[in-house]
């Protein structure tokens, strides 16, 4: 789930718990000044349970394969929901599948999304804006700002698992340190570490 580029992230959160990790990054939501209308959702699927469950909640999504070796007969390893093998065997040597999909923000499509969710890494992004704080001359940034929980993991790219789950802020590609702060104390939360390349 590699992400990189323009914005700074700044963990604020980390817990054993999938829903209170989804409930405080829903609360860092309700602070933005504007927000995309579209939530993106991103997991791994690792085994044939995960990949059902998931179908469950996204049927329209697609599904890509991880585990297939590359062939120049098959140029993608895609699939929909309807076209997933249908037995075990032969779903197990596609795995691990990868689905990135939007959902509309309002469909509350999210607490499904993490009840489906296996071991794998996953994540969830909503783009948006923070508002100005002027006491702390803080302005708004029009882009690269976002709240993400990344679930199974302690980075934003998937690559460190763990049996926790963290929630990031996104910020301007300035860093913006005073402003995660003033964001975390508004949830309760604390900036738990340095910040680290966004997308």
């Amino acid at each position: 789930m590699a992400i990189m580029g323009n914005s700074r992230a700044y963990p604020l959160f980390r817990s054993a718990g999938a829903a209170d990790a989804l409930t405080l990054a829903r609360r860092l939501c309700s602070l933005m000044e504007e927000r995309d209308p579209v939530v993106e959702l991103t997991a791994e699927l690792q085994t044939a349970e995960d990949v059902w469950r998931m179908v469950g909640v996204l049927p329209k999504a697609v599904y890509n394969a991880q585990g297939v070796p590359f062939d120049s007969y098959q140029w993608t390893h895609e699939y929909r929901a309807d076209t997933l093998p249908r037995d075990s065997y032969g779903l197990v040597t596609l795995l691990p599948f990868r689905v990135d999909a939007e959902a509309t923000v309002g469909e509350e499509l999210e607490d499904l999304f993490v009840q489906a969710l296996g071991r794998g890494p996953a994540s969830i992004y909503w783009d948006g804006s923070w508002p100005d704080v002027p006491e702390l001359g803080l302005e708004a940034y029009a882009k690269y700002e976002a709240v993400q929980v990344v679930f199974n993991s302690l980075d934003i790219d998937g690559e460190l698992p763990a049996d926790e789950h963290t929630v990031f802020v996104h910020l301007s590609k300035f860093g913006d340190l005073p402003r995660a702060e003033w964001l975390a104390r508004q949830v309760g939360a604390g900036v738990l570490g340095e910040s680290v390349p966004g997308r």
